[in-house]
């Protein structure tokens, strides 16, 4: 166990040491160039050493990703090409140090080392970032920041995971366990690779979503690292969970159409929606370019336990998550209203503030996605949420808002997701906001757990408004 844990260590190093060979070898061919310039001449003598320096690097990178790529992650046929244009790299940068004399035989040595460590650099860069990876910026699937799905012609006609399954684990799994990579050992593409799981076992227990991986850690929180899909990826929605649930629940079928299994009235809904084309978000970053956010306030902020990150990398936008910190002092809100050009996303859940600070986070106007579940946010702050122009996602589960105050929410109108489970509001307040709110899909909740005969566990929903 103890080797197999060293090993393992060993070969984390490769994407370390896998860019020396790379940047050494292209350097020292630089100065190969340059030395045939007689006012560079002399740069002749360094050229062995380069050489030799960039195979030892070589040899250690070859070294490090075998022991990397054994632990079956990786597709086979990419992985065995990627290994021996890494040793043959290894084997022309030693040629060249041997040869470093002859001038004629080294010009070709230099040729042979810029293809192979073009083909082996693009071997590595798919082996990563999956098949295809050059050219993703330039297709249509890639164009936009939220992939539009075929909607069904006939969902009780569908095929159950062919046509609803699937696709979710196409969108939210496959970069990470398909054909050209397979974290963990585990392939979702084929409904024999989802049986057969991964290293650490099944990933799939018919009738048992809970204790189905592929489903638990979905659950998790995302701040876990066994989340999935990890941070920063597409995260799975709530009707892909509930439908991934459902499925498992009724016995992880590959082949049955979606009419043959039992269906509660939020399934039923789930399924008649694949049945729309869904409207796409504007989830994009803002364009217009942001200063980084101030030192201090971050600092305060993540002393008081916040968790603040940049939305992606190399951006000053932020999310902010305050995990389960229940109250904010007067220095943590004006910490957090100093980040109002920063910050787009913010997830306070069960945060109980005065009535004035609620109010204060109308200043932050450039937030795309708020989540208030469970807080103790009431009428007057949500009617001043009105100069949130660029909100997209609002989650005010379990408060004690009522329909009054969200009919102010007319004035957001990039307004497309709205949760109200477990809220106050009148059923006659809910026709009214439909008939306001045309463009927001309004989630009432009303989830309540139901044993069947065969023990089965189904999520079902009482209304869901569209």
């Amino acid at each position: 166990m103890f080797l197999f844990a060293f090993t393992d260590f060993i070969g984390r190093f490769h994407p370390l040491l896998v860019h020396l060979p790379i940047g050494i070898l292209l350097f020292t061919i630089l100065l190969q160039w340059l030395s045939t310039k007689e006012k560079w001449a002399a740069l002749q003598s360094v050229i062995p050493l380069g050489y030799l320096f960039g195979a030892a690097s070589a040899i250690a990178s070859c070294i490090t990703g075998y022991l990397l790529g054994s632990a079956g992650e990786y597709d086979e046929t990419v992985l065995n090409l990627h290994q021996w244009m890494g040793i043959l790299t290894a084997f022309t940068a030693i040629a060249g140090y041997l040869f470093s004399h002859n001038q004629q035989n080294l010009k070709y040595i230099a040729w042979a080392i810029l293809g192979l460590v073009s083909i082996t650099g693009h071997l590595g860069g798919t082996l990563t970032h999956g098949e295809g990876y050059l050219t993703k910026a330039f297709t249509s699937a890639n164009a936009d920041s939220l992939a539009i799905k075929k909607p069904l012609t006939n969902a009780q006609e569908a095929l159950v995971y062919a046509d609803v399954i699937e696709p979710i684990l196409k969108e939210k799994c496959f970069s990470c366990h398909a054909a050209s990579k397979q974290k963990g050992g585990l392939r979702l593409d084929n409904p024999e690779w989802v049986l057969k799981g991964g290293k650490n076992g099944v990933v799939l227990k018919p009738n048992n979503a809970i204790g189905s991986e592929l489903y638990h850690r979905i659950l998790l929180d995302p701040i876990e690292e066994k989340h999935m899909p990890p941070k920063g990826k597409p995260q799975v929605t709530e009707k892909e969970r509930i439908l991934l649930e459902w499925w498992i629940a009724q016995g992880g079928d590959f082949k049955k159409q979606t009419k043959q299994l039992e269906q509660s009235p939020a399934i039923k809904q789930a399924l008649a929606s694949l049945e729309q084309a869904p409207v796409k978000l504007n989830t994009d970053l803002p364009k217009e370019a942001v200063a980084a956010a101030p030192i201090a306030s971050l600092n305060i902020l993540q002393s008081k336990g916040v968790t603040v990150l940049p939305v992606a990398k190399g951006s000053h936008y932020l999310t902010a998550n305050f995990v389960n910190l229940t109250s904010l002092d007067a220095s943590g809100i004006d910490a957090l209203l100093a980040l109002k050009q920063q910050l787009i996303w913010l997830k306070m859940p069960k945060m109980q503030l005065a009535s004035a600070d609620w109010k204060k986070l109308s200043a932050l106007t450039n937030l795309r996605k708020l989540d208030l579940s469970y807080s103790n946010i009431n009428q007057e702050a949500i009617t001043s949420f009105i100069t949130m122009k660029s909100l997209f996602y609002l989650n005010l589960v379990g408060t004690k808002v009522n329909g009054t105050a969200l009919i102010a929410l007319k004035e957001l109108p990039e307004l497309r997701e709205l949760y109200l489970s477990g809220t106050k509001i009148a059923t006659a307040d809910f026709e009214t906001l439909k008939k306001t709110l045309t463009k927001t899909t309004i989630d009432t909740g009303g989830y309540q757990v139901v044993t069947l005969a065969t023990d089965t566990t189904l999520i079902k929903k009482q209304t869901t408004l569209k």
